[in-house]
């Protein structure tokens, strides 16, 4: 089946066509901007997302310098610009006994929730002239590229549809129902990670302090067994989100958000002062499990994977968000040159490796030593006392 066949507009489909060229199953920042990047492109593509907009996910929500280049490519810079992102102009590193570091990330990043940032992309990708589908989980796939579609009704019926797709692109994240169907191997193996997000705001009488104190900081508080990330975004909003392993998340007495402040409270002095004032301003926690950073497949027959199924960069490497839209710009630029699916899958597999196997490599060694506490205490004293070291590390886990 030929990858070109254009559609007239985009549109959220009541139903599902039969076949279409290429298929994106997710529609995260990778599968949103690679959507809205072929469509632009005259491709005819079909978008499908299990959730519904807007929905917030697990995610340090920290756009690194690099973003604003990619969605000036991807066409939607003014829309994400008009939500007014938080400024983000340095970093600062709190060791486990408190010890601080910061450091100039020489640029402007951004803060602006996930919230925010997907449902922008979906309905960029709409405008663009991708088919966009709430509400579709792909329950199963075929090596032809035909996939069972269950899709729940705005009527609260259920559908199940099949599709057939030239290509497929799998960017639902870091973990997928189809995963253990392409028998991907980082399944066989269980993982220590946890990740826990919460929103916050400052406490009343806070609001002025805590901007002067790190409006255009993102903090990093290591503490034995993990670390904590925490930044305002868009709407004076601050973004709490921790990576921990499991043994740390042991010692939770349950899994509210209050005894997870108290524990963080605990592990880390930094973290004590600074949790002390912000107030949740949310219902929910968002939590995941059996977080993996070691390399994955790219592909699998048919099937090509982009962000954070491809592979996923330790939080604290700042740079998640924009390898995701990077890897949808490096496989728009690809699929404009190769229609052929064996071809085109050689490609990605390459590409992905020159462009990111090292950053990962280098995001999953400096984890792997900041999780140790002599030696956190030891990078922070490093970084702080020659910051062209940081600005080494950091450059290392960045595209440019």
């Amino acid at each position: 089946m030929a990858l070109g066949l254009p559609v007239a507009d985009g549109r959220s489909a009541m139903t599902l066509p039969e076949s279409c060229p290429i298929a994106v199953i997710g529609a995260g920042p990778a599968g949103s901007a690679l959507a809205a990047l072929l469509a632009g492109a005259g491709r005819g593509v079909v978008l499908l997302e299990k959730g519904s907009f807007p929905r917030s996910k697990l995610c340090g929500e920290f756009l690194s310098m690099e973003s604003q280049a990619l969605l000036r490519r991807i066409g939607c810079w003014e829309e994400v610009a008009s939500v007014k992102p938080a400024s983000i102009v340095s970093a600062r590193f709190y060791s486990p006994a408190g010890r601080s570091a910061a450091l100039d990330l020489g640029g402007e990043a951004l803060g602006l929730s996930r919230l925010a940032l997907d449902a922008g992309l979906f309905a960029h990708a709409r405008r663009r002239g991708a088919v966009v589908v709430e509400g579709a989980e792909v329950t199963r796939l075929g090596p032809d590229g035909t996939m069972e579609v269950r899709r729940s009704l705005p009527d609260g019926s259920v559908r199940t549809s099949r599709l057939r797709a030239g290509l497929v692109v799998a960017a639902y994240g870091r973990r997928g129902g189809l995963d253990r169907q392409l028998g991907r191997r980082f399944l066989t193996r269980r993982h220590p990670f946890i990740g826990l997000k919460r929103h916050h705001r400052p406490a009343p009488g806070k609001e002025g302090t805590l901007a002067g104190e790190f409006g255009s900081v993102v903090e990093v508080h290591l503490f034995r067994g993990g670390y904590c990330g925490v930044s305002f975004v868009e709407g004076g909003a601050v973004n709490v989100c921790l990576l921990a392993d499991r043994r740390w998340a042991g010692r939770l007495v349950s899994s509210r958000w209050s005894e997870v402040s108290r524990e963080l409270s605990r592990s880390s002095p930094s973290l004590a002062g600074r949790l002390a004032g912000l107030v949740p301003c949310e219902e929910a926690t968002h939590a995941a499990a059996e977080l993996s950073f070691e390399a994955k497949e790219t592909s699998s027959g048919r099937v090509l994977f982009i962000g954070d199924a491809a592979g996923m960069i330790a939080p604290m490497c700042g740079d998640g968000q924009a390898m995701a839209l990077e890897s949808a710009v490096l496989l728009a630029e690809l699929v404009a040159g190769e229609d052929r699916p064996a071809e085109l899958r050689a490609l990605w597999d390459a590409a992905w490796r020159e462009r990111f196997a090292s950053r990962l490599r280098l995001g999953r060694w400096l984890q792997r030593a900041l999780l140790a506490p002599l030696a956190a205490e030891a990078a922070v004293a490093a970084v702080g006392c020659w910051p062209r070291l940081g600005r080494a590390l950091m450059g290392g886990t960045r595209g440019s």
